[in-house]
């Protein structure tokens, strides 16, 4: 930053001249200038101390020493290049401006932003992460100074520019406060937020802080994970305010995902009892992959979550409800704006159909599998309209769902997940039939099961589909604890069914094999047209502890 100053020239009268008289050395970037220590002082300079520390071998991320002479000098450096830059304008007005020059202070008390800037820098890089949270809370000036640095001690990782989503812990949600209030704060899309199991009421207050302080709806996806029991938690009433501040907060997608069952099982009981959630929810896809949120204490916000939002999308997996639970639950939802479902292999197929019957603008719906888990496929006299252009799940679902379409859908994927009592009395018999009740399939995709028999994996001579299929995919990457002493190759044993499919355009292998990728392809092309694609990607069997 330059001064104008009038200056009187002797020998001439009444004439001042105006000089420029700079404030601070100029700082030169000489050839000889090694580019770390440029990449330092230009971070540094926009604010972004995370990229300092993230500058190899002297200064670390999580070692940071700035009582060094050298991080001293850099710091010394680099505030040159900071006051240039907020006199310029390029990163915004805050109460640094109020530093005009360096000159002595007129009046008797003298505070501490009348120091010069870099000096208030040396005299930060010395505290710890403790003194440095306080700093932050004092004025503004402070907080622009001391707050990367205090980021980096919280292993917090943010960055002046917009950013689409940041990963944040619960002891780390007292730093939220602060980033908000930094003039280089941008509200991310997205937050993945990892729930510790000290968990304690200050970090949800200062978490739902920092949610009433952003713009609304300005962040669009919040996914919460935890691994601890919450039902049994000292301040469960507050996880559940915490939880329904976050549907209110005007997100679109949340994601609630625990690691941890507890010992409560799940119960449905009293839906009825249940009101319905009056606030403003703005939520249109509403994720569950943990049976903690169908416990008594838990129920209520979920049943209300899905009742008074508009969703889109609503995905209930690993919720482990029995087929009454699920029975019960999935009659008494009534979602008129569902598109994409997802659920358990626990639900049985005829509770699935009359769920579907009552939303036809379904079109994507994904059945988890259960391994051992067993329906019977028999018909249920069930009439769906659905527009379905995705269909996955284990046989025992797929199947029932095409058999109850009014027409053969045309679909974009069909996935099927093949179990060990599927084969009928070959496993791509059964694929043949889910195939057969379609218009068209763009991709289809076979999981193959752990175990099998060699019998059930033939493709028997005049097995043929007359369902035009694009890309079919055979995967057998599940079954990787199997190892390569499994018996027979599943898929060599599979990379015959090519020929039951005569229209198709392309075919891949992936996952575990003791057949090389060569001999895989040259299986393939003995039954394949010359026009087919092929490709093969394996795996490496883990090795044995």
């Amino acid at each position: 930053m330059d001064i104008r100053t009038p200056v009187r020239v002797p020998g001439r009268q009444n004439q001042p001249i105006e000089m420029i008289i700079p404030m601070k050395r100029t700082i030169y970037s000489p050839e000889s200038t090694p580019p770390r220590k440029q990449r330092i002082l230009e971070s540094y300079s926009t604010g972004d101390i995370s990229q300092v520390v993230a500058t190899p071998r002297k200064i670390h991320r999580h070692n940071t020493d700035f009582t060094s002479p050298t991080a001293k000098r850099l710091f010394r450096e680099a505030s040159d290049v900071f006051l240039k830059r907020k006199a310029d304008g390029q990163l915004g007005l805050f109460s640094i401006a109020r530093i005009i020059r360096y000159e002595p202070c007129k009046t008797a008390t003298t505070f501490i932003w009348s120091l010069p800037t870099e000096v208030l820098i040396a005299i930060v890089g010395l505290l710890g992460p403790h003194d440095l949270r306080s700093l932050t809370q004092v004025s503004s000036l402070l907080r622009e100074i001391a707050g990367p640095i205090f980021f980096v001690n919280r292993n917090f990782p943010t960055s002046p520019q917009d950013m689409f989503h940041i990963r944040v812990d619960s002891p780390n949600f007292d730093v939220l406060a602060t980033w908000v209030r930094m003039d280089t704060f941008r509200s991310p899309r997205m937050m993945l937020c990892w729930l510790n199991s000290d968990l304690r009421s200050s970090q949800l207050s200062a978490f739902l802080h920092f949610l009433h302080f952003v713009p609304r709806k300005s962040i669009r996806y919040i996914t919460l994970f935890w691994n601890f029991d919450i039902v049994t938690s000292p301040i469960l009433p507050l996880i559940v305010t915490f939880l329904e501040n976050i549907r209110a907060s005007g997100c679109e997608e949340l994601t609630c995902m625990g690691f941890c069952d507890g010992v409560h099982p799940p119960s449905v009981s009293g839906l009825a009892r249940i009101g319905g959630h009056l606030g403003i929810n703005h939520l249109k896809a509403f994720e569950v992959s943990s049976r903690l949120l169908f416990s008594p204490q838990l129920l209520p916000f979920t049943v209300q979550t899905i009742r008074s939002a508009s969703l889109h999308k609503l995905c209930l997996s690993s919720v482990k409800l029995s087929p009454a639970h699920w029975d019960k639950l999935l009659r008494y939802l009534a979602i008129p704006t569902l598109v994409e479902f997802r659920a358990d292999a626990d639900c049985a197929p005829s509770t699935l159909l009359r769920f579907l019957a009552r939303h036809p603008a379904v079109t994507r719906l994904t059945i988890m599998p259960r391994p051992g888990y067993t329906w019977r496929t028999n018909r249920v006299n069930l009439r769906l309209t659905l527009s379905l252009s995705v269909l996955d799940g284990p046989l025992t679902h797929v199947l029932p769902v095409l058999r109850s379409h009014y027409n053969p859908p045309s679909l974009a994927c069909l996935g099927v997940s093949l179990q060990a009592n599927d084969a009928s009395p070959e496993y791509i018999t059964t694929i043949l039939q889910c195939v057969g009740c379609c218009n068209s399939v763009s991709y289809l995709m076979v999981s193959l099961p752990q175990s099998y028999s060699r019998s059930a994996m033939i493709c028997p001579p005049g097995s043929h589909s007359a369902v035009r299929i694009e890309h079919m995919a055979i995967d057998y990457s599940e079954a990787s604890a199997l190892g390569a002493g499994a018996a027979g190759d599943s898929l060599a044993l599979s990379a015959t069914w090519i020929r039951a499919f005569p229209q198709i355009k392309r075919v891949s292998l992936r996952g575990y094999s003791t057949t090389t990728a060569e001999d895989l392809v040259g299986i393939m092309r003995r039954f394949a047209a010359s026009d087919v694609e092929l490709a093969v990607a394996l795996e490496n069997f883990p090795e044995p502890h």
